[in-house]
């Protein structure tokens, strides 16, 4: 038995770690060459760390952003969203159908935005956000987010009560567009305070009389509200700081004091200490109540991983018997707990994916998982077309007794062992060392078994694929509905197949984010804010390339100046033959013919393989032809780059940014990877279970770069794509079926 399997728990694998050399080490998830796979005990997950969430797992709506805890112990959460909008109720029921060992749960939908199947939510209640808590155990308060109001909910029924505009006229002017976010409930005065992100305010309601009865402006867009134990005052954060507000006269609030904080995100007040969550930091800020000032940070690194971010800490919780703080760790699927008379972290319990607030409640602990326990395929082209709301995407619930010290050691090496946190103490291979440039082309909504599905197995053996829902390969359809013939067993990705048959791919590579936005901040070095459910990027790719000295170009929707890494929106009234137009123009414009210097890094956007409404005058007869137009792009711009200069020392990498709304029997996120070069393996399929952060890691390590953060520095590497023999063979791109898209037409 190794030392690391006698040993559990954070401070004993923090000392283990401590006496080991930083280098050379690797670190890499471990699913290894498993697929993503949904389980009742445990999940792997897209990317390749696992889940064996601690205690008992209940099924939520999607992204369970909010979590109130009634006096009684009822829980509710507020699920915003990826298809369903609406709550979750929880209560402790004996054993029967619907119940999960003991506790039943019962969702209440509001209206789907869009949809054309029948609902039976009321007509008006079209939106939730992170905002709930309870004003009794029979009913709850929502926030709605962009409708401005809030309302009430009883948890019984599902019946609505009262509904509050904060868009009000009041002593401070006139106040519109608001968004509702973030809700505190002050259970003794009946004060309902609601963070308004769009007006940067604080509102305050009467929940009696339903009506807004004052607001107080702050500087930045607040984000969470906690309430001080006697409710006279308000503790609210903002992007750099915790804004101070004096409510003991709620008609006439005003701002006490702001305190500054590295990140922060939430906060959570008891009768001495402010404890504030800063998720860029990784890092607790502790506030004295008396003095104001920030007393301590209590870091909540990694050991051996310190200097990278990325635990992303977010809701918080405090349990006055043990004085324990729990933390929700975003982003390694853990709650924190930590000794808050030491200041300092004591281990760690595995959760669900991507834990998003926490509760107490006596001795039982309560925590949101967005993600819940996975995703798991997504076969169901037809459901989605006839516009029914699906309900693929699940978040969760883990709920269990505050475990003691020992079980939280224990637990700490289970969490470790589940992100890869366990050094594997060897050196990492190297990638060849002639490659210099790389070549990063991004695809948009596209996931592995629509386009790759026909291919049953490559040089090194089987592809995991299904082909019957490859309708974008090989023996595709043009659906021309009633207007147009269909065009039957057609080719529709010739040169992604081309790519696949020459050089490499993968069928375990999967999209991070639900959506493009999401998956843009991933593919931009980073994360998205998954704590506000908002695509702010809290790290930068372009950043970590200009601190490197790597030289850079982003030709998204365009040629913006050299490392410079601005974005375009992306739309279909420009053709990704345009876009490739554009791209082989400007490189012949300033690095062949103006003698400039060949960026070692490009990136290159081509987003039209989502589709769109068929328009025969633009050359677009059929939906499928924008899939078609994308592809000859994506060939065109490889066959350009294998005929030019700087093929000899490049590698080129073509992803997609999301999956949203695609189909594949193994998982939703599973989506296209394809690596190309001299240096890349041929005929070959990688089973390596990786996502974004993995091909960033790979791309920094031909780049000769350290990781950006604690994704990509754990994540699995593409490594095993490529090869030390160089096969200089130039590619040429594949015409397409002119039937359905006819590049002289366009």
């Amino acid at each position: 038995m190794s030392k690391l399997q006698t040993f559990h728990g954070f401070a004993m694998l923090a000392a283990i770690f401590a006496g080991w050399p930083a280098s050379p080490a690797d670190f890499h998830p471990p699913a290894g060459e498993r697929h993503a796979l949904v389980g009742a005990s445990g999940t792997v997950l897209p990317g390749g760390r696992l889940l064996e969430p601690f205690g008992i797992q209940i099924e939520t709506g999607p992204s369970p952003f909010g979590l109130a805890v009634s006096s009684t112990g009822a829980v509710a959460t507020a699920d915003i969203g990826y298809e369903h909008f609406g709550i979750t109720t929880i209560e402790r029921k004996g054993k029967g159908p619907g119940s999960h060992n003991g506790w039943q749960a019962r969702h209440i939908w509001a209206r789907t935005p869009n949809s054309t199947a029948p609902e039976i939510a009321e007509p008006d209640w079209m939106g939730v956000a992170s905002g709930i808590v309870f004003d009794s155990g029979k009913s709850v308060w929502i926030s709605e987010g962009d409708s401005g109001r809030v309302r009430q909910i009883d948890i019984a029924t599902g019946d609505h009560g009262k509904i509050v505009s904060v868009n009000n006229t009041d002593q401070n002017g006139q106040w519109s567009h608001s968004f509702t976010g973030d809700l505190a409930f002050d259970n003794v005065r009946h004060l309902i305070y609601v963070a308004d992100e769009s007006n940067t305010r604080v509102a305050l309601i009467d929940a009696r009389a339903g009506r807004v009865i004052s607001s107080v402006a702050v500087n930045q867009t607040p984000s969470a509200i906690a309430l001080s134990p006697d409710g006279l005052t308000a503790y609210v954060t903002e992007s750099s700081a915790v804004c101070v507000i004096d409510v003991r006269d709620p008609l006439k609030p005003g701002i006490a004091d702001r305190i500054p904080a590295p990140s922060p995100q939430a906060v959570l007040a008891t009768a001495d200490r402010v404890f504030v969550s800063n998720a860029l930091d990784d890092s607790i800020s502790v506030i004295s109540v008396a003095d104001r000032k920030v007393v301590a940070e209590i870091p909540l690194a990694i050991p051996s991983l310190e200097k990278f971010r990325g635990v992303i800490p977010a809701g918080l919780a405090y349990d006055p018997v043990t004085k324990w703080l729990l933390v929700a760790e975003t982003g390694i699927n853990a709650v924190g707990v930590v000794d808050t008379a030491k200041n300092e972290l004591l281990g760690l319990i595995p959760v669900g994916w991507m834990p998003t607030r926490v509760a107490i409640s006596g001795d039982r602990v309560f925590v949101t998982n967005a993600r819940g326990r996975g995703t798991g395929p997504n076969p169901r082209l037809v459901i989605l077309e006839l516009g029914e709301v699906p309900v693929l995407h699940r978040g969760s619930v883990s709920t269990f007794i505050m475990p003691d010290a020992s079980e939280i050691l224990r637990q700490t090496g289970i969490a470790f062992s589940l992100n890869g946190f366990i050094p594997d103490m060897h050196d990492a291979p190297k990638p060849p060392a002639d490659l210099r440039h790389v070549v990063l082309i991004v695809k948009e909504n596209r996931a592995f078994d629509e386009v790759l599905g026909d291919v049953a197995s490559a040089g090194n053996g089987p592809v995991l694929s299904m082909a019957r829902l490859a309708r974008f390969g090989m023996h595709g359809l043009a659906d021309g509905g009633r207007k147009l013939f269909s065009v039957h067993d057609a080719a529709i990705t010739p040169n992604q197949h081309e790519i696949a048959r020459r050089w490499a791919f993968s069928d375990n590579f999967y999209a991070d984010g639900n959506t493009r936005s999401e998956g843009d901040a991933w593919l931009d070095g980073g994360y998205p804010d998954l704590v506000l459910h908002r695509s702010r990027v809290v790290t930068n790719l372009w950043d970590h390339l200009r601190a490197g000295g790597v030289t850079f170009q982003n030709f998204d929707e365009g040629a913006p100046a050299a490392n410079d890494a601005t974005r375009h929106h992306s739309t279909t009234e420009i053709s990704d033959q345009e876009r490739a137009d554009k791209f082989i123009a400007e490189v012949d414009r300033r690095y062949v013919k103006g003698g400039e210097a060949f960026p070692q890094f490009i990136r290159i956007r081509l987003p039209n393989d989502r589709g769109g409404d068929a328009r025969p005058e633009r050359g677009y007869p059929y939906t499928v032809s924008y899939v078609e137009d994308n592809d000859l792009a994506t060939g065109r711009i490889l066959d350009y780059l294998s005929h030019s200069p700087w093929w000899r020392d490049m590698n080129v990498f073509v992803t997609e940014s999301d999956t949203q709304r695609s189909i594949d029997h193994i998982d939703a996120h599973r989506t296209l990877l394809f690596a190309a070069g001299p240096y890349v393996k041929r005929d070959y399929v990688s089973h390596k279970n990786s996502s974004f952060p993995g091909l960033l890691r790979t791309i920094f390590e031909l780049l000769r770069l350290p990781p950006l953060n604690l994704m990509d520095a754990t994540a699995a590497s593409l490594r095993d794509m490529l090869t030390s023999e160089p096969d200089f063979t130039p590619f040429t791109a594949v015409d397409p079926d002119e039937r359905i898209f006819n590049p002289a037409r366009r």
